[in-house]
């Protein structure tokens, strides 16, 4: 096989080769006119047997133009690679294969996805059961259909339209050309999932763009746009206009067909793959760079070691060695969590009820009330995001301060995506800062971010009532105060939302939506789709003291504090919680980080709603007393210098002591019983918010503590691994913390709703 050798622009040759017949062009244009005229007046017919057009289970539409067949890939949302659509597929193949008429195949894909890789929901029933042969099975068969595709009876051609993504990336590669629009983009993002590309993507991509670039693709999941697709090699063709992309893929099918052009086969092509040892090297360089970030998961040198397998021993073989790391991972508990992961955080933002109900106008004009860190940040990604934005503060000098915070944002993230600081300004013009309610009639929503303090938040919801109009939504930032309390004076309860960020806003990427009983379905609705607009996580959470995020981790600091108070050394519990756990930091450096003042300021709160079930230790006060704030003045549980974190033990050995007074050390804790007194007490709290409905479904727990608090994602949130440790497991160990340690029994004991759990469970 002689390679067509790639594009370097655009017009490629490869185009311009086959570009010359005008008649072809003409009568191939006339059906893909006909075709879309037939599409538009009967798409509803799509399962009616016809001539040149007939579907697969619902999912492909096949029709024969100018000698070629065209397999309209049509299962929306995003066409993935389920069941139907591989056995579809194989059919089309077959009857395409078997008609002396048709000369090529092309594949295309309806709507705005070209394929958006497998079937998800597919994918983690088959990780759930970890039989043996359900995964041989969808791996064998996968692979039939792609060598199929690659080196069948027809040549064929992908003309991808959109995103090919996972699966729709391996079902182009697998074609022997790919032309491609603007609206396409390209990767393969299976490592999200704790998976690996499955379907001989860790072998084709190698062979056409390189080692190097393509285990940087698939280790990062980032896919790249279509010129870079087109300048990597990836794809043979960009068309300008996506109406030729069509006309522009069956031309070139019939160019192979004719032997104008040679047919290309992905799992040969050994050009760009290079030499050996430059590849080995690729290779390892990216493994030491992946470790950092594995975790002890297994997906990322499983890729790394199929593509090395195939570089030093062939295609076929690399096929092999990656079907059966892909059974290797597909197994782990690390794939189930991360396809948990990805479910979830799709589930959380679908609130029962509001199907069919829309908002009553797009937000665009948004006022913050408050230049402090968080209002600032939320300024910040508003304006990154096209919103126009008032700020206010109660004057000039916290106001100049306000719009420094602001600018700071934008020009560190400006300055991390290296683009120039005159993007900067033209993002700052949307800004309107301002000491007054000048200007608050034009508002769709206001996000008031002040001062934790009931009385002043009230007078500002009376005055947003007097001062905006009657359909603005009226939002509030707090992390702690009761949102009926905040809007308790006004005549507004339903356009009144939480919208509770977390810090830095622009980077962490949950918002809980707070609602009432008084908030209405347009201001749920509303604020789920400003939510999105930003780019966060939305997951709607009912009213109460710390509402989710805050309220399930309240007891994973008491806890610590607990053994703290009994000997154990602080930084053990940190250096366990990101080790075993791996928890992005520990306890105290998160106590640290937020302030250790902000820190007794919520315990507070908490000990005043749940006083019952809390722990207080003397530590903190101890700690402010010595003006050990945490970061903000560089002192805490550590020390800061720069960006270093050093734990400091002579430091905080005179207040450890005294905080431990009275208090009989343990004689000894294991590590395991160190993670498990930290750890558990979090479930029992969820399990907690769980019963009083403060949720929708336990999965948006999980949700909520990765995206809120860092719990790894490959342990699937709190709740999905408080199942694997065995639920019944974790009665137990509570119920023994709690009879060993009476005065705290409140504190540990396994509330009702998880000791049923635990009952129910296998």
């Amino acid at each position: 096989q002689i390679p067509i050798a790639p594009p370097q622009h655009e017009r490629g040759v490869f185009v311009e080769r086959i570009g010359n017949d005008k008649e072809r062009m003409a009568n191939t244009n006339k059906n893909t006119k006909h075709s879309q005229r037939l599409e538009r007046v009967a798409g509803h017919l799509i399962l009616q047997p016809a001539s040149g057009s007939s579907s697969f289970k619902n999912v492909i539409q096949y029709s024969v133009q100018n000698g070629v067949a065209v397999l309209l890939m049509k299962s929306p949302p995003v066409n993935s690679l389920g069941p139907d659509m591989t056995a579809s597929i194989k059919a089309a193949v077959e009857r395409a294969n078997a008609d002396d008429s048709v000369k090529a195949i092309v594949f295309t894909g309806a709507g705005k996805f070209f394929m958006a890789g497998a079937d998800i929901p597919n994918l983690m029933k088959i990780a759930n059961s970890g039989a043996q042969q359900d995964i041989e099975h969808f791996m064998r068969s996968g692979h039939d259909l792609f060598n199929g595709i690659e080196s069948g009876g027809k040549p064929t051609v992908a003309a991808v339209n959109g995103p090919a993504l996972g699966g729709g990336l391996e079902l182009a590669m697998a074609c022997n050309a790919r032309i491609g629009s603007k609206a396409s983009i390209y990767g393969l993002p299976e490592l999200k999932l704790g998976l690996i590309p499955g379907l001989g993507g860790t072998q084709r991509l190698p062979r056409l763009i390189g080692v190097a670039a393509a285990t940087k693709a698939m280790l990062s999941s980032k896919p790249f746009p279509a010129k870079k697709a087109l300048k990597l090699g990836l794809i043979d063709h960009l068309v300008k206009k996506s109406k030729d992309l069509l006309p522009t893929a069956i031309k070139a099918a019939l160019a192979i067909a004719s032997g104008a052009q040679p047919r290309r086969v992905s799992l040969e092509v050994k050009e760009r793959i290079g030499s050996r040892a430059k590849g080995v090297e690729a290779i390892e360089l990216a493994r030491i760079k992946s470790r950092r970030r594995a975790k002890g998961t297994p997906h990322a040198s499983a890729c790394l070691d199929a593509v090395k397998a195939g570089l030093l021993q062939g295609g076929e073989k690399g096929i092999e060695a990656e079907m059966k790391a892909f059974e290797v991972c597909i197994s782990s508990p690390s794939a189930r969590g991360l396809i948990h992961t990805f479910l979830s955080s799709k589930l959380a933002a679908k609130v029962p009820g509001l199907q069919g109900i829309r908002p009553a106008g797009k937000v665009q004009t948004v006022a913050v009330l408050g230049g402090g860190t968080m209002g600032a940040g939320i300024v910040a990604l508003m304006l990154f995001k096209g919103y126009h934005v008032i700020l206010k503060e109660i004057n000039q000098d916290l106001l100049f301060q306000g719009v420094k915070r602001v600018a700071a944002t934008i020009s560190s993230v400006l300055k991390r995506m290296k683009m120039p600081q005159i993007a900067m300004e033209m993002g700052m013009r949307n800004l309107t800062p301002t000491t007054s309610y000048e200007g608050f009639e034009r508002c769709d929503m206001v996000v008031e971010a002040i001062i934790e303090n009931i009385p002043i938040k009230q007078k500002v919801f009376q005055d947003l009532e007097r001062v905006c109009r009657k359909d603005c939504i009226f939002a509030t930032n707090t992390s702690t105060i009761d949102i009926d309390v905040i809007g308790e004076k006004t005549n507004a309860q339903d356009r009144i939302v939480g919208l509770h960020f977390f810090a830095p806003a622009h980077v962490m990427p949950l918002l809980e939506i707070i609602r009432t009983n008084s908030t209405s379905k347009q201001t749920l609705a509303a604020s789920i789709a400003y939510a999105k607009r930003l780019g966060k996580t939305p997951v709607t959470v009912g009213n109460c003291v710390g509402f989710t995020a805050n309220r399930i981790f309240y007891p994973y600091g008491q806890a610590a504090a607990f053994l703290v108070d009994r000997g154990v050394s602080p930084y053990r519990i940190d250096k366990l919680l990101k080790k075993i756990v791996h928890m992005p930091m520990g306890c105290h450096e998160m106590a640290d980080l937020s302030g250790l003042d902000i820190m007794g300021h919520v315990t507070k709160q908490f000990v005043d709603a749940y006083r019952e079930r809390t722990y207080v230790s003397k530590l903190g006060p101890l700690m402010l007393e010595a003006k050990r704030m945490g970061r903000k003045n560089g002192i805490g549980f550590y020390k800061y210098k720069g960006r270093a974190t050093i734990p400091d033990p002579k430091g905080i050995a005179a207040l450890l002591a005294k905080a431990r007074q009275g208090i009989e050390p343990f004689k000894a804790i294991t590590d395991q019983q160190i993670i498990e007194t930290v750890m558990y007490p979090i479930v029992n709290e969820s399990c907690r918010i769980l019963a009083e409905k403060m949720v929708i479904r336990a999965s948006d727990i999980d949700v909520v503590s990765i995206t809120g608090y860092g719990f790894p994602a490959h342990k699937g949130g709190i709740m999905h691994w408080a199942q694997s440790q065995g639920l019944k497991n974790v009665v137990g160990k509570l119920s023994a913390l709690a009879a060993a340690n009476p005065q705290q029994a409140a504190f540990f004991a396994p509330c009702e709703y998880l000791k049923n759990l635990a009952s129910k469970s296998a």
